[in-house]
């Protein structure tokens, strides 16, 4: 059984090592599946590699085990694999420095951004981003949507209260304000279409997350599920950010 392990080095250079995975972690095996994360730019928090290890776990192994350890020993940025036996090692630096790994012939260099794959005490190749970051992939980044989001959820409850407001009134003052209120509406649907092509969200979440679900609040768990029946919680933007992204929509 061909055995694997993903490490990943965060940007304040913590080192995390998946457990060891057994069976079929060559490159061109399951191993495929994290090459592809990292390259399309979709490893780029430890919360994301987190998630990525758990959903990995689920779809091809399904350990009950604790899924990732972190590692400690590595204050002059080198890992160390000359006495390493795990057939594969896919180590992420997502740091922003350089950093080294000692393989049994010397010490070889794993840039910023890169992955270095090992094979026992040998590096194979080094692999960098495809797309680096949601800028070069013209996306918003989650800041962004989150707040563009938050600002429609509170000009939405701000009409809702003006609504209540003046729905009985026969004063003039109505008209002009519900000529403003469609006004509101029509540019509302428009920052939500210009949100959906840019996130190329083709399976219209960002539609459901704010009408259906009133911008997460009518969320309740099981609403949304993995096909294995795991929950997906969606409830705020960075969450919904989150998931449009994993559900590789981009």
């Amino acid at each position: 059984m061909t055995r694997g392990k993903i490490i990943y080095i965060n940007d304040d250079s913590l080192v995390y090592s998946s457990c060891e995975f057994n069976g079929d972690m060559h490159p061109d095996r399951y191993g495929e599946d994290i090459l592809e994360r990292f390259q399309n730019g979709l490893l780029q928090e430890y919360k994301d590699y987190e998630r990525f290890v758990e959903k990995f776990n689920r779809k091809y192994f399904g350990y009950d085990a604790e899924l990732i350890r972190e590692c400690f020993g590595y204050s002059n940025r080198t890992i160390d694999i000359s006495n390493n036996w795990t057939d594969y090692l896919y180590i992420i630096n997502n740091s922003s420095v350089e950093w080294k790994i000692e393989t049994k012939e010397g010490k070889e260099c794993l840039p910023s951004h890169a992955m270095g794959i090992v094979r026992y005490q040998g590096v194979i190749r080094v692999e960098l981003q495809k797309r680096k970051d949601a800028e070069k992939i013209n996306i918003l980044t989650k800041r962004e949507f989150s707040d563009i989001l938050d600002r429609l959820r509170e000009a939405s409850d701000l009409k809702e209260q003006v609504d209540r407001l003046f729905r009985n009134s026969r004063e003039n003052i109505e008209n002009d304000f519900y000529n403003s209120a469609a006004l509101q509406i029509s540019h509302e649907h428009l920052v939500v279409f210009l949100l959906k092509q840019i996130m190329r969200d083709k399976y219209d979440y960002i539609d459901y997350f704010i009408y259906e679900l009133d911008y997460g609040r009518k969320y309740e768990e099981g609403m949304i599920t993995e096909a294995d029946g795991r929950n997906i919680d969606i409830h705020t933007p960075e969450l919904l950010y989150d998931f449009i992204l994993e559900v590789g929509n981009v």
